[in-house]
């Protein structure tokens, strides 16, 4: 009886890694875009919780929206909103799109923002204060139109005036932003833009950057999860987005 045990010859064996790399370069663009898709879903979650919850507050407050008392930037956002959305169904992730791995809901430093914690603070290690949670603020993934307790001091490129919203009753509820996903670079220039490298407070503090929510091969931005006044969602592509805001360059 011939014993002999036949294996794969070398030149076998490179045919089926060429075949498993090939599989692989055709299913990993796929796997990605699934992902990205999976991720472009949370996110549209994460507003349609925020839209609830500032309806209910609106319901409950003759319509009126809550309005900052400090804070910068359009992603900064009082304690006490937040403690309000997380009271009527959010919790810390409802804040954050997770196509931003640079801002994450177990970030202390943003978080906590203006406690200005130390760079590797851990997330409830520090007291937050329980009284005038108003004036404190924190770092969010999304930009709020809200409109601030003192009004906003800066508007859309060439308007002299942006109508930051203060109320649910408004005449064009349908097409009145309320949050959107943040869209951000350091020039207005769509082509030479950078949509991960704008730097703000948290680079100025701990040399972290901002980027943009849903990139597409990790430059430019595919487009933006927005939740309208009369409460729908919608996707925006990024061609259908301007500079409304200067600087950083704020698009939506």
């Amino acid at each position: 009886m011939d014993n002999f045990k036949r294996g794969f010859t070398l030149i076998e064996l490179l045919v089926v890694i060429a075949v498993i790399a090939l599989l692989m370069a055709i299913l990993m663009p796929a796997l990605q875009m699934a992902r990205e898709q999976a991720k472009k879903i949370t996110c549209s979650n994460n507003l349609k919780q925020i839209g609830i919850s500032l309806h209910l507050y609106g319901s409950e407050n003759d319509n009126r929206l809550p309005l900052n008392e400090s804070g910068n930037w359009l992603w900064d956002i009082a304690y006490s909103t937040t403690d309000y959305i997380i009271s009527t169904g959010g919790d810390r992730n409802t804040f954050y799109c997770p196509s931003d791995p640079l801002k994450t809901p177990d970030m202390a430093i943003l978080w906590q923002f203006s406690q200005n914690l130390p760079f590797g603070t851990a997330i409830n290690s520090v007291a937050e204060p329980t009284t005038n949670r108003g004036n404190q603020f924190r770092v969010t993934g999304y930009f709020w139109m809200m409109d601030t307790v003192n009004g906003r001091s800066y508007h859309p490129e060439g308007t002299p005036t942006k109508d930051w919203v203060k109320t649910l009753t408004h005449k064009q509820a349908a097409i009145t932003e309320l949050v959107i996903d943040a869209t951000l670079s350091s020039t207005p220039d769509p082509e030479t833009a950078t949509f991960t490298e704008v730097h703000g407070g948290s680079w100025s503090r701990w040399q972290i950057p901002d980027r943009s929510n849903h990139l597409r091969r990790g430059a430019k931005p595919a487009g933006a999860n927005i939740i309208f006044l009369d409460g729908h969602n919608e996707w925006r592509h990024f061609s259908e987005m301007q500079v409304r805001v200067d600087p950083p360059y704020h698009w939506w």
